[in-house]
């Protein structure tokens, strides 16, 4: 059977391709590695909380997040010169260009809304909450039931409306005519083996890497094979779209060697078993040794940055060691989602047995900590509170206060492969670029497989991006059909 779109991918990406273009009456597949109680990947698992006032507006900081430090790596003069002319005027290596350009943030922040108000006469609705965020932050906008919700609902959709779902079955690679334009899709499934799939449009929505560990080495380098993906959906999220997409010569964005991590329990195996508190201790290595500052910032500004310092380290593994003081921190367990309990000791030597550590080296890190903490001032754990240490070759510039070694208490910490930040670029409309700044003709992608991070991860974003390029690609390819 030939269709008018084939989607690879069923989270919230793929899905709200796929639902959009069913409903401008495009005969649609999607295509899905996991089997259908699996269905929606990383989707499935995420709160998918929206970087939004409401659901009318994006966040004041919105634009600026997306085109600031965190939107490009180095970026020519010359493109930066282009960018202040209109679009169709821009060189065809400025629209090629590895950043984010304006058209882009504004086609995501300008359509958000419409999204938002889409997704409700699909039966999703959204609840406000304050992030867990101990130092307070803004109110973010989510879907109630999460990313489950917006994976059910618009799948109980799609299916009513008549797309094809092809359960365990992988997109494997793009079909293209001698002039370059799409026309199918190399698949595999067990019960068929490889086959092809006529198509004239392809939204590659497939995910990342974090469930490739060749690619995870190949771009994040060495100790990559030491993290995993923070949910199960990440399993399956092999990289091939991306790969395709290279393949027939898309331009490549994002930070290839940059993913989105964070802190969990290697003890559990319940989806982000978050060690959300590592402000409020110290990380302790498999040497005994503090290699980190914990304190240079608020969490949700450094725990990337905690967690990729903990897969440096050898094996990967640290301990995030406190005293019991912790849990006088208001809301603090919020923060700690692992389902097994803390490693306790009343002396260092029986702690340094337990967590695995050589007691010498743990005795002497504990105490020039407990020496360079100062002796006056309070901890004040709603903001930067400047208590830092005097001394100590790695700092821990907020929040330093000794730890009772008589009280001694530990959480394993390893590093948690959210969401990978490489992929490809795309216009506004979601058509895949290629390395000469034009449409690859029927190409689009949205979610994972577009690359819109550099640096560091924009939070309560993801899922937002990939819904509305995953509806612009649908529009796009619904006005190229006359529908």
């Amino acid at each position: 059977m030939t269709y008018d779109v084939v989607v690879i991918g069923c989270g919230s990406a793929a899905l709200s391709a796929a639902v959009n273009a069913a409903e401008g009456g495009a005969r649609v597949a999607v295509l899905e590695r996991a089997p259908r109680e699996e269905r929606g990947g990383n989707s499935r698992y995420t709160e998918a909380w929206m970087r939004m006032k409401s659901e009318d507006e994006v966040s004041d900081d919105f634009i600026y997040m997306f085109l600031g430090d965190r939107g490009h790596g180095a970026v020519d003069p010359n493109v930066l010169k282009d960018v202040s002319n209109a679009y169709e005027n821009w060189a065809k290596n400025t629209k090629a260009w590895a950043f984010n350009d304006p058209e882009l943030v504004a086609a995501l922040a300008d359509n958000a809304p419409a999204t938002m108000h889409w997704l409700k006469t699909h039966g999703v609705q959204f609840t406000f909450h304050s992030p867990m965020l101990l130092q307070g932050g803004d109110l973010r906008m989510g879907p109630s039931g999460g990313g489950l919700a917006i994976v059910e609902s618009l799948a109980t959709s799609a299916e009513r409306l008549g797309v094809e779902m092809m359960y365990e079955t992988t997109g494997r690679s793009l079909l293209q005519t001698d002039a370059g334009d799409i026309r199918g899709v190399r698949a595999w499934s067990k019960a068929r083996g490889n086959f092809a799939i006529e198509t004239r449009n392809v939204v590659v929505a497939c995910g990342g890497y974090e469930g490739n560990i060749e690619m995870m080495i190949r771009y994040c380098g060495a100790n990559a094979h030491l993290t995993r993906p923070v949910s199960p959906g990440g399993v399956y999220n092999k990289g091939e779209g991306i790969e395709m997409m290279l393949a027939v010569g898309a331009a490549a964005a994002g930070q290839y060697d940059m993913f989105h991590g964070e802190p969990v329990d290697p003890r559990s195996p319940r989806h982000e078993a978050l060690i959300g508190a590592l402000n409020y201790g110290i990380l302790i290595n498999v040497g005994g040794k503090r290699f980190v500052d914990e304190g240079a910032n608020r969490y949700e500004y450094i725990y990337d940055e905690l967690s990729w310092s903990v897969m440096r380290q050898k094996l990967g593994r640290a301990h995030f060691v406190f005293d019991s003081r912790l849990f006088d921190i208001p809301n603090i367990r919020t923060r700690i989602k692992t389902d097994h309990e803390p490693i306790r000791a009343s002396s260092v030597a029986d702690f340094a047995v337990k967590i695995g550590v050589p007691e010498a080296a743990l005795s002497s890190t504990l105490a020039e900590y407990n020496a360079a903490c100062p002796s006056d001032g309070v901890r004040d754990t709603t903001k930067l509170d400047g208590l830092a240490t005097r001394g100590l070759t790695v700092p821990k510039s907020n929040w330093a206060q000794p730890i009772d070694v008589s009280d001694l208490w530990a959480y394993p910490v390893m590093c948690a492969n959210t969401l990978t930040c490489g992929g490809v670029k795309v216009t506004g409309d979601a058509e895949v670029l290629n390395r000469d700044g034009e449409p690859i003709p029927g190409l689009y992608a949205a979610g994972e497989t577009v690359g819109l991070y550099y640096n560091l991860y924009i939070g309560a974003t993801s899922v937002l991006r990939g819904l509305v390029f995953g509806r612009q690609a649908a529009r796009k390819i619904c006005a190229g059909l006359g529908r």
